[in-house]
């Protein structure tokens, strides 16, 4: 009997210890990824929320409070593949909207660098146009973005303007209260090189420096001892406002002890010389800078903090808006489609004359179970990421999201007929496939992906983290693992910038529709808010005839009326009581021959209120969307899962779910 149970203890190891381990070193290697990558995205600064209960433990009259941007380069918000991103102008004027509700006096001070860096020559990359009409359109682009950013700072109540000398052109019409000219070695005095705020009863005097070598301080010496003796005469503190480098600030901290701060757009480390503090920016908006000026006895004379806009700031709607307005200025305007630069410029096969993109189709006749592994990637659906928040236009988002943009023969924005290369398909690791799938050989195809290639997209600030994670997320688009199941599917997808969106398409009273709900439902209830779950209907309209042209919408459903009506139903509690809809489907999947008020009743709902809107007009509209969105993906029965707009095997989901309904 003991050699039974031990054979037996055996053959179990034997056959379950490989999908134990498998399953285990999964799990470990997702922890891994997710913790790599939260480390990699934290931003070194102070929630919002704390730093309001900062301001409430401080007295205003021994504080100041000098808030302050520089080297925004016209960073309308974040742009990343990762959850915490911080930045953004709607978040900042939330965040400043909080502040100075919190009864706290400041000033709002920008250093310059407002305009984004220099786009890539689009000649150097090989673009077959020998006119300007490329880069112009691109500058436009870049001029519409940096008045963006200066009507959305006007909004916000900015108080000064301190631009870079190759900025003090870009003003126009916009009203702050004070914009600098510099104090540098080739200027004599001027009245505006410096200037005085009173905040809350303290005066606050801010000095405009511009030396590029620690040598020039001798050749305005006199000039700035003059405006130091001055400004200190009738102000409480005296702030440098710099475009000088870093160890220009070392050097006037030292000369120059009476300044209680320099700031300076550029990115550094917070620093003391002596009592002076040197304080910086950093790059692209990602925080709000926070000056903290004391005289109150014991009280440190001056002190910074970096404030955090993540996605706990909420956005500002006006400024949410105005950004929106530019978005769709983009998207109805081919001149601000003009893109900055192509992906894989250097790559041979991108660059071969006679080859040519042909999309991801073409090669799933040879490679049936590549592009199956492919297309229940995060890759597959990347473009819908664009879609969901409105960026489907914007030629730097759209880039890393299509196939062969800027390529003859690759992804258009706005091109219907090149939908097909939406999201990152086949030919965006492996080069553009016309070659090869006339004559399939290695030489004419990338078959093993360098690291580089992966890196053209996946940079630090789009994918924080991604270098040390490389060898631990290529399995992910390794053709020959195995299928992934529906959870690894959801867990990876959870891992992007936004809520991976789960479309179960059911007809009500279809079975295999009703089994579906049963297998699934209870597991999507496990993520609870992480996933944004969509209950969808397959139904039909009728095409009006010439007898019926002024009647209303005539809809159908497989099993007629009552399926329409309850379809109906159930859209209603999905909008009325979406904390309750699990609860009502499945108890109907149980009595779906009965009375539908009875499993109403169970669950908490009210009856009458679901009937009055059953028949409301509105219900006639979302029915409209179903069938455009089943027409979209190309739905084809129920029960059908889709995950970010791309339908999921069922082989992966179905269970006992054994057939469905056409």
């Amino acid at each position: 009997m003991k050699k039974y149970i031990l054979l037996t203890l055996i053959l179990t190891v034997v056959v379950v210890g490989p999908f134990v381990y498998q399953q285990w070193s999964e799990a470990k290697r997702l922890r891994y990824i997710r913790e790599t990558k939260q480390l990699a995205s934290q931003i070194d600064a102070t929630s919002l929320a704390d730093y309001i209960q900062q301001l409430k433990q401080i007295s205003p009259d021994s504080t100041q409070l000098l808030l302050f941007t520089g080297n925004t380069q016209a960073q309308l918000e974040p742009c990343g593949c990762f959850i915490g991103q911080s930045g953004g102008l709607p978040r900042r004027a939330k965040a400043l909207s909080y502040i100075r509700e919190s009864g706290f006096p400041s000033l709002l001070v920008d250093l310059g660098g407002i305009q984004p860096s220099q786009p890539l020559n689009m000649k150097s990359h090989s673009f077959e146009s020998d006119d300007l009409s490329t880069d112009n359109g691109i500058i436009m682009r870049d001029q519409h973005r940096v008045q963006t950013t200066l009507t959305a700072m006007e909004m916000m109540g900015y108080d000064a303007f301190f631009p870079f000398d190759a900025e003090t052109g870009i003003v126009q019409n916009k009203k702050f209260d004070l914009s600098f000219t510099s104090l540098d070695s080739d200027l004599t005095q001027g009245s505006g090189s410096y200037s005085i705020k009173t905040i809350g009863g303290k005066r606050i005097a801010m000095i405009a420096l511009n030396l590029k070598d620690p040598m020039e301080i001798a050749s305005v010496s006199e000039q700035l001892n003059l405006i130091m003796s001055e400004v200190q005469e009738h102000s409480d503190f005296v702030v440098g406002l710099s475009h000088s480098p870093i160890e220009v600030n070392r050097a006037l901290a030292r000369e120059y002890p009476s300044f209680s701060a320099i700031l300076s757009p550029s990115e550094g480390e917070t620093e003391r010389i002596g009592d002076v503090l040197l304080a910086y920016c950093s790059s692209k908006g990602k925080t709000l800078g926070a000056l903290m000026l004391s005289d109150g006895v014991g009280d440190t004379p001056a002190k910074v903090q970096q404030i955090a806009l993540t996605e706990s700031v909420s956005d500002d709607p006006d400024v949410r808006k105005l950004l929106d307005d530019f978005y769709h200025q983009v998207a109805t305007d081919h001149q601000f489609q003009i893109i900055s630069h192509r992906l894989f410029s250097s790559e041979p096969l991108e660059q071969d004359d006679r080859n040519s993109y042909i999309g991801s189709q073409a090669c799933q006749e040879c490679h049936q179970k590549e592009f199956s592994q492919w297309s229940h990637s995060s890759h597959a659906t990347a473009f819908n990421t664009l879609r969901t928040v409105g960026r489907e236009y914007y030629p730097e988002c759209v880039t890393c999201h299509v196939t062969g943009l800027g390529y003859e023969s690759g992804y258009e924005i706005g091109n219907p007929e090149r939908e097909h290369f939406v999201d990152v398909g086949c030919e965006t690791c492996h080069g553009p496939g016309k070659q090869h799938a006339y004559t399939p050989l290695k030489e004419n195809i990338r078959g093993q992906v360098p690291e580089k290639v992966c890196m053209e997209c996946h940079t630090p600030e789009h994918s924080p983290g991604f270098d040390q994670l490389i060898e631990y997320v290529m399995s992910e688009v390794d053709h020959s693992r195995t299928e992934l199941s529906l959870k690894q599917i959801l867990e990876q997808r959870m891992r992007g910038p936004m809520k991976p969106e789960v479309e179960l398409f059911v007809m009500s009273y279809c079975p295999f529709g009703v089994q579906a709900e049963q297998e699934l439902l209870p597991f999507f209830e496990t993520y609870g808010d992480t996933i944004d779950f969509k209950l969808r209907f397959i139904v039909g309209k009728e095409e009006a005839s010439a007898e019926n042209a002024g009647e209303d919408i005539r809809f159908t459903s497989l099993h007629g009326e009552p399926e329409l009506i309850e379809n109906k139903r159930q859209m209603v509690i999905a909008e009325l009581y979406p904390d309750k809809l699990f609860d009502y489907l499945l108890c109907r999947a149980d009595h779906l021959e009965e009375a539908w008020v009875h499993c109403a009743k169970d669950v908490g709902l009210d009856v009458g209120r679901i009937a009055e809107a059953v028949e409301s007009q509105k219900i006639t509209l979302d029915l409209v969307e179903e069938i455009q969105r089943k027409e979209a993906l190309d739905i084809k029965g129920s029960p059908t899962l889709v995950i970010d707009g791309r339908i999921i095997d069922g082989n992966l989901w179905r269970g006992k779910v054994s057939g469905s309904c056409r």
